[in-house]
């Protein structure tokens, strides 16, 4: 199938533009492309087709990217666990009984029972490993799938503790150069370009008070935040990298990241693009179902997502900045996720 190039790019340039003038982000890139280049792209706002977003829990993707290619390199499996790397959490007795027999496999599908949050800025100088005893204290064992930042971030330990560097140096090293993301990082240099992610966490500051838990030290609600991370685990407690949150990119290197996936023929990272069994809408790091047609990929807090299927070899990159409104409720982007995978698909997919 011969793609119409020019009607697709009006087609997501005509949505983009639409969400934006109904509020639903005020700066959006979307870049659709097939298994081998990019297709069409569009943006709205201050963003440019180069410029880098707060990717929020996209940077999962990354993180699980990494801990596929430490299993296909023999360090480890899916069925090895947590106190078999972390010596954090096999020499505490409380950690060990609560997550140290828990596999890799079941924190790459949410399937870990461990809570889905907790405010690790709110235990003050405690390190990680007794900030972690403090959230699973205050909090119950969950059962089936419950989307649980700890599970990356334990995975981003796993990430240091067996490559002997920071998360940093890992992403860099082991992910972006030897696949040739481009521009994808924790930490953006100030000259480039970082579209504003928010002003302050407001929605975390309520979701503290809900739960009875106060800090001293959140970002005033009237000031943009560019360049620094809008998770406030990752930027109050990891310093704006963890294995959860914390990475930024342009569109096209995830567009990179994602063909990757669909060119692939390791079994592994197959696999990774599949529900995985007992853990419905779960592959290994993505997400499947309804909202992935015939294919799989994943969303961020920020207003992020990426969707791509092997099957039909297309794939639509969408970067926006939906919590750039002070004092305002921010707008779900669902519905503007799933106009473009329509449109991309309808004009794009391989039959």
């Amino acid at each position: 199938m011969k793609v119409d190039r020019a009607r697709l790019q009006a087609e997501i340039t005509d949505i983009t533009r639409r969400y934006a003038e109904a509020g639903y982000f005020p700066s959006a890139s979307v870049l659709a492309f097939d298994a081998h280049e990019f297709l069409a792209a569009a943006c709205v706002g201050e963003a440019r087709e180069d410029s880098l977003f707060d990717l929020a829990s996209l940077t999962k993707i990354a993180t699980a990217a990494q801990v596929l290619n430490l299993i296909r390199a023999g360090r480890i499996s899916l069925e090895s666990t947590l106190s078999d790397v972390l010596p954090g959490i096999s020499a505490d007795p409380f950690l060990n009984a609560r997550a140290g027999e828990i596999p890799f496999r079941r924190l790459l599908t949410h399937t870990s029972s461990l809570p889905a949050w907790y405010p690790f800025y709110t235990t003050g100088e405690a390190d990680f490993f007794a900030a972690l005893r403090i959230a699973l204290t205050h909090t119950e064992p969950s059962e089936g799938v419950e989307y649980s930042d700890l599970n990356f971030m334990l995975l981003g330990k796993v990430l240091e503790t067996l490559q002997g560097k920071p998360l940093a140096r890992c992403l860099r090293e082991d992910l972006a150069e030897p696949l040739g993301l481009g521009q994808i990082c924790y930490h953006p240099d100030a000259g480039l370009p970082v579209v504003p992610s928010c002003y302050g966490n407001p929605i975390e500051m309520d979701m503290c008070a809900q739960r009875g838990l106060s800090y001293s030290g959140f970002r005033p609600v009237d000031q943009p935040v560019a360049g620094t991370v809008n998770d406030g685990n990752a930027h109050y407690y990891f310093h704006d990298e963890a294995g959860h949150a914390g990475v930024f990119a342009d569109a096209a290197a995830l567009a990179r990241l994602c063909q990757f996936f669909m060119n692939t023929d390791d079994p592994l990272l197959l696999a990774a693009q599949e529900e995985q069994p007992g853990a419905p809408g779960r592959g290994l790091g993505f997400q499947t179902g309804i909202s992935y047609p015939h294919g799989c990929g994943h969303t961020g807090f920020t207003g992020t997502g990426i969707y791509f299927s092997r099957t039909h070899g297309v794939g639509v990159i969408s970067l926006t900045n939906r919590l750039f409104y002070p004092y305002e409720n921010p707008m779900q982007t669902w519905e503007f996720r799933r106009a473009l995978q329509e449109a991309v698909f309808a004009l794009a997919a391989q039959p």
